[in-house]
């Protein structure tokens, strides 16, 4: 059909279950017939037709439709390249390639993460072209998939022009998530004017999420395994106290979501991870979401309140290993906490402090990871006092629009932070290693790597190494009842440290 819009903005999501089911996602810049997905294996070719699901939204500013199709692909075979095409009628079929994730079970895998992406076009407010750069760095790690920490498009920053920023944003993501899952959390730029009730109209409309099981707030947090990997994403702008999001021009008011799901969230948050923590599939948890608890930016939002009161008892309750945030533009990473040190504001207690090899199972380490393309930058820290010990702020109840944080505190809890202004973006890369027996020692040895802005002349800057830790824990799965020999345990713990040199 002539003048038929072809597919673009090509992103994929695992689906309930990473290893068996994947949803290919896109958009076209009209409405269009049956579109679909041909799937199969290198070997095979693409043969079975799986159809789409169309939906679409009007941007409440702009008036313009958004069309996008999500293709759930089920019945797939565990760690299997596929070869997929989507297409529509009178429209040619764009190609593209992809991996399930490992069997149920302990399997090695990869991931990466940062929030804070921008377009990758500094025409828009709060992009930079490093978001492009950024996108081409995680190909260049080539994860399984990837974290992607809120503050996606900065769409709310171009109220003109929100369609479109959500679109250049969309393309550049493409890059990398049309051959590798992208899964994304909402940050406080994705509650925009315009994009109904709790401004997320474009954001659930582009994504496909794993399901929830709630009836209303499907896609705005969920969670999914891989190997014996919990990960959960979370809604931190229903958790937190900030008031940080879009100005309704109607009222002239931010829109200010905090609490919305009158504790849905948390109390499917309380069911996923006490389940997790009873049985023995599950050794990791890793939580990412876009607020934070701690930070010692200069420029920070401050550690958030309603998340300490909220959520970080939750994540002690349950062991949770790994905290991952945007929300900062900058990386900053925490000594592992549990519990709360004496004093009014709730502060985090310093579990121990090996910067290197780190027991998760004695307290969380929480990441910032907000480097990832927007244009401003918070790598300035709060100054120290004699001891060495920094100054952090911390945001204890909800203020005057972008107002600042109300409270200080010393950031014990701060464990590397990375001040040098050069490299202001970054990327984390995440090695799992499942270990080799039953009760044995599981590691995820993460890499920060950090990066000087991307120019015209230099597109492509190679990233650093600057911060790499290895997290550990027990695997869940012990020997079970009549297992009490130490002897034999060492063996275990021993064999298990061999394989990992």
């Amino acid at each position: 059909m002539a003048g038929t819009p072809g597919p673009e903005q090509i992103h994929l999501q695992w689906g309930d279950e990473p290893a068996r089911e994947m949803t290919v996602s896109w958009a076209t810049a009209a409405s269009v017939n049956r579109p679909r997905v041909r799937i199969g294996t290198p070997r095979e070719g693409a043969g079975r037709t799986v159809h789409a699901r169309s939906r679409s939204y009007v941007d409440g500013l702009n008036k313009v439709e958004t069309f996008t199709h999500h293709a759930r692909l089920d019945g797939l075979r565990p760690d299997t390249t596929y070869v997929y095409e989507v297409l529509h009628d009178g429209a040619q079929p764009v190609r593209g390639t992809f991996r399930t994730a490992p069997a149920p079970g302990r399997a090695a895998f990869r991931f990466t993460s940062f929030g804070d992406l921008g377009t990758g076009d500094n025409v828009f407010s709060k992009s930079s072209v490093h978001g492009a750069a950024a996108v081409r760095q995680v190909e260049g790690f080539a994860p399984l998939f990837h974290l992607l920490n809120g503050d996606l498009a900065y769409a709310n920053n171009n109220p003109q022009r929100q369609p479109q920023a959500w679109n250049a944003f969309m393309n550049n993501m493409a890059g990398s998530a049309a051959s590798r899952p992208w899964m994304p959390t909402p940050g406080n730029h994705e509650v925009e004017a315009g994009g109904g009730e709790l401004g997320y109209a474009s954001y659930l409309t582009r994504f496909e999420l794993p399901d929830n099981g709630t009836r209303d707030h499907c896609g705005t947090w969920y969670g999914f395994q891989i190997g014996s990997v919990l990960f959960v994403s979370l809604d931190g702008n229903e958790i937190a106290v900030e008031d940080d999001a879009s100005i309704d021009p109607a009222t002239g008011r931010s829109i200010y979501i905090s609490g919305y799901s009158e504790g849905a969230q948390l109390r499917w948050l309380e069911r996923l991870l006490s389940r997790a923590r009873s049985g023995n599939s599950v050794d990791w948890i890793v939580v990412y979401l876009h607020q934070f608890a701690m930070s010692s930016s200069a420029q920070s939002h401050g550690g958030d309140m309603g998340i300490r009161e909220k959520l970080l008892p939750l994540l002690d309750r349950h062991g949770v290993d790994l905290v991952l945030a945007g929300h900062d533009h900058d990386y900053e990473r925490t000594h592992p906490v549990r519990g709360t040190a004496p004093g009014g504001l709730l502060t985090p207690a310093v579990a121990d402090d090996d910067l290197r090899q780190i027991d998760t199972s004695q307290g969380t380490v929480h990441l910032i990871l907000g480097g990832g393309g927007t244009a401003g930058h918070d790598d300035v820290y709060l100054p120290a006092d004699a001891d060495g010990v920094r100054e952090a702020a911390v945001r204890t109840q909800r203020l005057t629009y972008k107002a600042d944080p109300d409270a200080k505190e010393k950031a014990h809890w701060s464990a590397v932070t990375d001040p040098d202004t050069r490299y202001p973006y970054g990327v984390a890369v995440f090695d799992v290693d499942p270990g080799v027996v039953p009760g044995g020692r599981t590691a995820i040895t993460v890499s920060y790597y950090h990066s000087v802005p991307a120019t015209a002349a230099a597109p492509l800057p190679t990233p650093v190494l600057y911060d790499r830790f290895t997290l550990f824990r027990d695997r869940s799965d012990g020997w079970g009842d009549g297992w009490d020999d130490d002897d034999q345990g060492e063996d275990a713990q021993d064999r298990s440290a061999a394989a990992r040199r």
